[in-house]
């Protein structure tokens, strides 16, 4: 008996307590943890729905949410932005304008501006960007950029809708998610239409129910001054012969971030090969 307590003890002594698999060991998977501040400090409370400093008067404890939180938030808007890997990578500093035309260079500024002055026109009607006219200039690239900056950077919830795949979506399974799609296209706080009516081999053919369904969902954002990031291969001119309508508000929610490039081949970046020959 006393062998078996002896035998007993020795194991419990050489028994090795495993620490808990956190993923975060700084919060321990909390999300945030506890921080001492001392009186005279500045702290941010919440009044009338807005964030202001205060000065504390008292040491007190407060919460402090954690890195890994705000990196989980980050993944979580960017997966439900529906931008891929590869378009994850387009930014203002590898969008190259060495060489291009001049309405090319216009544009990238136009975008730069764009981005800067988001936080202050995000709530009126002129709150959008669209870059139209000739393919291949790089008018996604900078779009995606901007999105690319949302996200990353202020945390700006994005959809991207690419127009064919999109439309595609809607009419599958026979229409039977087209309100849940429109639902989230309509109340996203920036929705990307990428290639809007675009063309196919090389004729636009625009179905009265696309047409319709964009509408619908510009017609929201342009009452609600939600704002958009909209390209398409079309003229404003094009654009106004299939829906005016439409293209109207278009024009009216971007007038001040507009720019249309001229159609010219030798303007078309995947082309550059063929014309440096």
């Amino acid at each position: 008996m006393g062998r078996l307590k002896a035998k007993s003890q020795e194991f419990s002594e050489t028994t090795v307590v495993e620490k808990p698999d956190y993923n975060c060991h700084k919060c321990k998977d909390e999300g945030g943890y506890m921080v001492r501040k001392k009186a005279g400090e500045t702290t941010l409370v919440r009044d009338n729905d807005q964030l202001v400093e205060r000065i504390l008067k008292f040491d007190s404890d407060e919460w402090q949410q954690c890195e890994c939180a705000k990196l989980r938030q980050l993944n979580r808007l960017i997966k439900s932005s529906a931008i891929t890997e590869e378009f994850q990578k387009m930014s203002f500093k590898n969008f190259s304008t060495d060489g291009v035309h001049p309405k090319v260079t216009e544009m990238k500024s136009k975008a730069n501006q764009y981005y800067a002055a988001f936080d202050q026109i995000k709530g009126y009607r002129q709150n959008s960007i669209m870059l139209i006219g000739q393919p291949g200039c790089g008018k996604t690239h900078l779009l995606t950029a901007i999105s690319n900056y949302l996200i990353h950077t202020r945390q700006v919830p994005v959809l991207y809708f690419p127009y064919k795949d999109g439309m595609n979506n809607l009419a599958a399974n026979n229409f039977e998610r087209k309100n849940e799609i429109m639902d989230r296209m309509k109340e996203i706080d920036v929705l990307f239409i990428d290639d809007l009516f675009k063309p196919i081999g090389g004729k636009v053919d625009v179905k009265p129910w696309q047409a319709e369904s964009i509408f619908e969902v510009v017609n929201y954002r342009y009452l609600n001054n939600r704002p958009l990031l909209v390209s398409s291969e079309l003229s404003l001119d094009d654009m106004l012969y299939i829906d005016e309508a439409l293209t109207s508000r278009l024009f009216e929610m971007a007038q001040d971030f507009t720019v249309t490039i001229p159609k010219d081949m030798k303007v078309n970046y995947r082309l550059r090969k063929v014309f440096e020959k």
